[in-house]
């Protein structure tokens, strides 16, 4: 779902890094070059920094070092309202006490684009209606947020997102909560946008699937990046998440097993 009068974005991280105040940094020198309309999967084991990274492109964080770029111009020398018009995230956890109905929190999406005492435009309504369709939400649309499933939760926060009509999209963990159907419709959903895309994932043979280029993180240190086919080998899989990893013949995907320094440290 885009709009032919707001292309995707580039993002470009300038050695950026982050930390809380006198604790040290833990998210170290990242730099790299997103291509408009790509989709960058970010990977690595838990505590290595892919949520505060996310954080920092969504501007929830400002580096401690570096910049975050959107089309060359740094995200923290703009209004939040004109990022908001730029970029959507998508959290792994959602409140569940809102007392608002589907269509309500898809219409909350809309807010960058409305002036303060304006009322929801004709193209207000079209937006929110065309994000239910998309994620097979509208046989859902008025029932109550907080009486949803996790699953329902997040393709609802999802569509929330694309209502907003980001021109770059950042999702953490998007797969969350939701079955293996569900998993592969969004990311099928997510390689047909039009738009430019970051997501965390921790499963590699849906990153391998999902992704056109690859963040490798291990103690918030950028490891590679590159074109996923480059960047997800064996050798890089072992040296992130110290387990064994056997491409399958024939297809992008891999067996895992535990490898020998593993095994050992549990005899």
């Amino acid at each position: 779902m885009s709009c032919p009068d707001k292309p995707p974005a580039s993002l470009r991280l300038q050695g950026v890094s982050w930390g809380p105040s006198r604790s040290g940094n833990v998210l170290h020198d990242i730099s790299l070059d997103l291509s408009p309309g790509r989709i960058l999967v970010v990977v690595g084991p838990n505590g290595a920094g892919k949520s505060t990274l996310l954080r920092l492109i969504y501007r929830f964080l400002k580096p401690t070092t570096g910049r975050v770029l959107l089309d060359d111009e740094d995200i923290h020398a703009c209004s939040a309202r004109h990022v908001a018009r730029q970029v959507a995230a998508v959290l792994q956890e959602q409140p569940t006490d809102f007392a608002l109905t589907v269509r309500e929190i898809v219409a909350l999406g809309r807010a960058p684009h409305r002036n303060l005492l304006a009322s929801d435009s004709r193209r207000d309504a079209h937006m929110v209606d065309h994000a239910l369709g998309r994620l097979a939400l509208r046989p859902l649309a008025n029932r109550l947020f907080g009486t949803l499933s996790g699953g329902e939760r997040q393709r609802v926060m999802v569509a929330r997102a694309l209502a907003q009509e980001p021109r770059l999209i950042v999702l953490d963990e998007p797969t969350n909560h939701l079955d293996i159907r569900y998993q592969l419709e969004l990311l099928q959903l997510i390689r047909e946008l039009r738009i430019t895309v970051v997501c965390s994932l921790h499963d590699l043979n849906l990153a391998a699937m999902t992704a056109d280029d690859l963040l490798i993180l291990r103690d918030g240190h950028p490891l590679a990046f590159g074109a996923a086919e480059q960047v997800l080998t064996p050798e890089l899989i072992a040296q992130a998440f110290d387990v064994r990893a056997r491409p399958i013949q024939g297809s992008t995907q891999f067996d895992f097993s535990l490898n020998d320094l593993s095994m050992e440290s549990y005899s």
